[in-house]
């Protein structure tokens, strides 16, 4: 097996480790009521949160593997773009957002709600790209 394949392969699973709790959470935000739920959701959280890391360092190994080529293209440069926009607004918003919720205001759990929820069709997204690699936006 190839270098390239190798981390490819374990690119995709980060993408999966990182996917998977995500489709979770927004069902889950109920139990942040009780210490047990958030000791759950916060395990959940950290796995989403290395697995991000894991992600984005696996892509750009990735991309050094192809001489950064795929730089060039749009549908990596919309990916990067939509990743870093949603992880950036998710810890300077959603994390305090968070805290808000353990302090009980149960607005800020609807809000919370909508944004993993749109999170979630974000990376769907960037999945999509990645795999169509789309020539209207090469």
């Amino acid at each position: 097996m190839h270098t390239y394949t190798f981390l490819l392969i374990l690119h995709v699973v980060a993408a999966i480790a990182f996917i998977g709790p995500m489709m979770l959470t927004p069902r889950l935000l109920h139990l942040m009521r009780e210490p047990a739920g958030r000791d759950t959701l916060h395990k959940l959280h950290q796995q989403i949160a290395v697995a991000g890391w894991l992600l984005l360092a696996g892509g750009l190994v990735l991309l050094y593997q192809q001489q950064w080529a795929w730089l060039h293209m749009g549908w990596m440069r919309l990916s990067l773009a939509l990743f870093i926009g949603a992880q950036a607004i998710d810890h300077f918003w959603a994390d305090k957002v968070e805290a808000k919720i353990e302090q009980g205001h149960a607005q800020a759990g609807a809000r919370l709600g909508i944004w993993l929820c749109l999170k979630l069709a974000v990376f769907l997204t960037i999945c999509a790209l990645m795999i169509a690699k789309p020539a209207l936006l090469a």
